[in-house]
């Protein structure tokens, strides 16, 4: 099982947690340890418990959510997240909560290009950092169905794109591989 960290906990991180916490134990090889924020206010955790146990969009948490204020951890059926209080990565021990050889995944937006980003490979316990915006700089940008095999071993840090070119590429490849695409123009709203 891979250890994940996430850093940042708005709508992108809430639903990462879900989606790894929903995937946990299918050997999908991905387990949530982890989620590093800045502390906002008395009542924090319980707070981001509330808003992963409830999504305007994507509606109620499948499972049960606590909260451990003793250990400032999140238990999310049944498993333990700690939430680590951290201003910049350059805080961060993971090591020091047991997670060692890490993937941190950075929904932040702060940090968007190699140098920023490298700052979470600086931290004790991570191994390999994923982007979740489009990249600045050399970085790679990948799109899971259309290059992700591109990625190889030595990567230690890639960008999982926007998600407009991750909603409209796959699609884009298809009929380019079956049709041929000459030109063409996208807008978001």
């Amino acid at each position: 099982m891979t250890k994940v960290g996430i850093n940042g906990f708005g709508r992108i991180g809430r639903i990462l947690a879900r989606l790894i916490i929903s995937q946990s134990g299918l050997g999908r090889g991905l387990s949530l340890k982890a989620i590093v924020v800045r502390k906002s206010s008395d009542g924090d955790l319980a707070k981001r418990a509330s808003l992963l146990r409830r999504d305007s969009i994507h509606g109620t948490f499948a499972g049960t959510i606590s909260v451990d204020e003793e250990n400032e951890a999140i238990i999310a059926n049944g498993q333990f997240i700690k939430v680590i209080y951290a201003s910049n990565p350059s805080e961060v021990d993971y090591t020091a909560y047991g997670i060692e050889n890490a993937l941190v995944i950075d929904n932040t937006g702060k940090w968007r290009d190699a140098e920023g980003l490298a700052q979470h490979l600086k931290c004790p316990g991570v191994a390999r950092v994923i982007l979740t915006a489009p990249s600045k700089g050399e970085m790679k940008n990948v799109v899971y169905g259309v290059n992700h095999s591109d990625i190889i071993d030595s990567d230690q840090i890639i960008s999982a794109a926007s998600c407009t070119t991750n909603a409209i590429t796959p699609v884009l490849k298809v009929i380019n591989d079956h049709y041929g695409i000459q030109g063409g123009h996208v807008e978001t709203v």
